[in-house]
């Protein structure tokens, strides 16, 4: 069906006024939502796809962050793994290899890269090219694109419209690995003891890091 070309123009030009219009609120309220929240709490579960991979891996554990720059995810077994960022430097500890990887939290997290939000050390209108790929009675669905390189990969987010907290974030990267995180359990600015974001390598365990660390 053909309609006139200035009801067909005139329909764009509503329906792309209506979704800027969406993207800059659901923006607007997320980044709010970030700026007010200097502690959480949650569950996750996690889902990592991968054209290598003959299956996705799925796990789950906790996550805790504190602004800035804080942040401790626990792996719980079959796959406990432990990551601690302190402000400084980034923790992995792999306890069945008996090895931990230490880093600059900065070189780990580039100033561009789509974990730097999660991470605390972004922000969305700064850092991303945001559009908003679509939207429902319940949800926002925002893709960022690191500005600059979008080859450094891209991040999308499942905000919920009712609180603008993040129902689901994926993360794929140059290579098409996507690793999709769900939370859950959430607790906003609630007290952390400061040990948690702590990580003293056990006995016998080798540290692997940068030779200039």
């Amino acid at each position: 069906m053909r309609f006139r070309a200035a009801l067909v123009l005139g329909w764009l030009a509503l329906a792309g006024g209506a979704l800027a219009d969406a993207r800059s609120e659901a923006v607007a309220r997320l980044q709010a939502r970030y700026e007010a929240t200097r502690t959480m709490r949650a569950s996750f579960h996690q889902r990592v796809e991968s054209p290598t991979l003959a299956a996705p891996l799925e796990s789950r554990g906790t996550v805790l962050f504190e602004r800035p720059n804080h942040m401790r995810w626990d792996y719980a077994p079959p796959d406990e793994q432990l990551i601690v960022g302190d402000g400084k430097t980034l923790w992995i500890y792999q306890p069945d290899l008996k090895q931990a990887i230490r880093t600059p939290l900065r070189e780990a997290f580039e100033a561009q890269t789509p974990l730097t939000f999660l991470a605390g050390l972004g922000q969305v209108e700064r850092d991303f090219d945001t559009t908003l790929e679509r939207e429902d009675d319940r949800h926002w669905v925002l893709r960022l694109v690191p500005k600059g390189d979008a080859h450094l990969g891209t991040l999308v987010l499942v905000v919920r419209k009712s609180d603008a907290g993040l129902a689901e974030a994926r993360i794929t990267d140059p290579v098409g690995t996507t690793t999709s995180l769900t939370f859950s359990d959430e607790a906003r600015n609630v007290e952390i003891p400061p040990d948690r974001f702590r990580f003293e390598p056990p006995p016998g365990v080798d540290v692997v890091g940068p030779p200039t660390y």
